[in-house]
């Protein structure tokens, strides 16, 4: 409790006081299988145990929220125009491979030798 009392009214977060109040801290190997790279810490505090922080706290201030779900978007344009000009062009790059695959098995016809007097 001493510890608690002691911490109560700070300005500035220190080494000293992270030191005496954080146990552990556990950091899981990187995800990014959904394009976003992300990562979970576990924090355990002596007395407490795990600290669970909220799923609504994201740690990101408004301006960069709004770049993220802008990147987001951005991303998700792209990844639906990209599948429309594929699905659209399909039957077009599929003709074009099967003429270029006729050419190379066609033997090339040989032209008649020119005589020279």
């Amino acid at each position: 409790m001493e510890l608690v009392k002691r911490y109560t009214d700070f300005s500035e977060l220190t080494t000293p006081m992270l030191n005496e109040f954080v146990d552990k801290v556990v950091v899981h190997e990187a995800d990014k299988s959904s394009g976003v790279r992300e990562q979970r810490v576990d924090i355990f505090l002596n007395y407490i145990g795990q600290f669970e922080v909220s799923e609504e706290y994201d740690g990101l201030t408004d301006a960069e929220r709004a770049e993220k779900k802008a990147l987001e978007e951005k991303r998700a344009s792209r990844h639906k125009y990209h599948r429309e000009w594929a699905a659209k062009n399909k039957e077009k790059l599929r003709l074009q491979a099967e003429q270029e695959q006729q050419q190379s098995q066609t033997p090339a016809q040989e032209l008649p030798e020119e005589k020279t007097a």
